[in-house]
């Protein structure tokens, strides 16, 4: 939140004004403020009095309540637009609220001189769809001092404070839109992919370092009607930066098996080939998930939500095709239909995945 004062002294004469109110109206700024990214698009009063801005000294003692010429509302909207000039691809639409705005004055001195206050909240947000992103809030205020017979200074410096406060705003909006993930218009996906060295830990997936028996470390479950059980799975991880006024999301993606959690009874090249396509089917489920992945139409206000989406998504797919393989196999044992699913699993490892959604759509009948 941003305070500025401003001090104005202005005497001399100028002749009273008429009728039960001082009217004042919003003037733009004098050199409208150029191929700005953004645009004010919605003005919201929320002042607790909307009847008026304030009162300030008249003759005899009389006081004047201080309105606006037109309604505020009209008022506000017609500074704005013709106070800035939008870049005409695609500017940030803002709201701007009118948290408060008022007018106070007293008399300092017996010889009709007043001192006076006014004072403007605003709140700043960026609109997009029914969303709402809170920016920057400004608050500034303007004291003066005038004669009886200046009221026109009461005009002249409510719009000193609202001038003010639109270049408060734009230098905000210059200083921050490199780097401000609110105030970012796209998304870039870098999707890092590479092998990592594998360990006694984790072992990831490569295809010039296929499974050996000796990855699977844990104890064999005698109790167990299987020979062997493999723990694969896929991970992302995320990281992300403001780069040119661009959101760029890095994503590590990780395929690997788990040898703590992996046991075989009796190791044989036939059994290690069944474990070793459960490895392949989350490889290629992965290689599925780059692929959306890339597709996705990222938006900064909804592209965590999406890459979201896409990996739950992914990780159900995984679930499904692990099933179905065992299921058709019947975990190995069925030696034709294992040789089947040899053929489509090396055909999608190199990008045909006809086959594999076909057993996908299939299993949704």
């Amino acid at each position: 939140m941003k305070t500025l004062f401003l001090f104005v002294c202005l005497l001399g004469f100028m002749l009273p004004v008429a009728g039960q109110e001082l009217k004042v109206s919003l003037r733009p700024i004098e050199v409208p403020l150029q191929s700005t990214g953004y645009k004010i698009v919605e003005a919201i009063d929320l002042r607790a009095n909307k009847s008026s801005i304030g009162e300030v000294h008249y003759f005899k003692g009389q006081k004047r309540k201080v309105t606006f010429q037109n309604s505020f509302d009209q008022s506000l909207m017609g500074f704005f637009r013709s106070s800035v000039q939008a870049i005409p691809d695609k500017p940030l639409h803002i709201q701007a609220r009118i948290y408060s705005l008022g007018v106070s004055e007293k008399p300092i001195s017996g010889n009709n001189i007043y001192e006076g206050n006014i004072e403007l909240v605003i709140g700043f947000f960026k609109k997009e769809n029914s969303e709402l992103v809170h920016l920057v809030d400004y608050t500034g205020s303007a004291q003066y001092r005038r004669s009886l017979n200046r009221m026109d200074m009461i005009e002249n410096v409510v719009n000193r404070v609202f001038h003010n406060s639109l270049n408060y705003f734009d230098t905000w909006m210059k200083m921050q839109v490199m780097e401000n993930r609110d105030l970012a218009r796209s998304v870039r996906l870098e999707i890092i992919d590479t092998p990592k060295t594998s360990n006694s830990d984790t072992v990831y997936y490569s295809s010039k370092r296929p499974l050996v028996w000796s990855d699977f470390k844990e104890f064999p479950q005698r109790s167990s009607r299987f020979n062997a059980s493999i723990f694969t799975s896929f991970s992302v991880q995320g990281k992300s930066m403001v780069e040119s006024g661009e959101i760029v999301q890095r994503l590590e993606l990780d395929v690997y098996m788990i040898p703590s959690q992996s046991w075989v009874k009796n190791p044989s090249d036939y059994a290690l080939n069944h474990e070793q396509r459960h490895f392949d089917i989350v490889r290629i489920v992965a290689d599925r998930l780059i692929k959306r992945l890339n597709q996705a139409e990222l938006t900064p206000e909804w592209y965590e939500a999406t890459i979201n989406d896409l990996y739950f998504e992914a990780y159900r797919e995984m679930n499904r095709l692990q099933e179905i393989y065992d299921k058709q196999t019947r975990h190995g044992m069925d030696t034709d239909a294992q040789e089947r699913w040899n053929r489509m699993i090396d055909e999608s490892l190199k990008g045909s995945w006809k086959n594999i959604d076909l057993v996908l759509d299939e299993a949704k009948k």
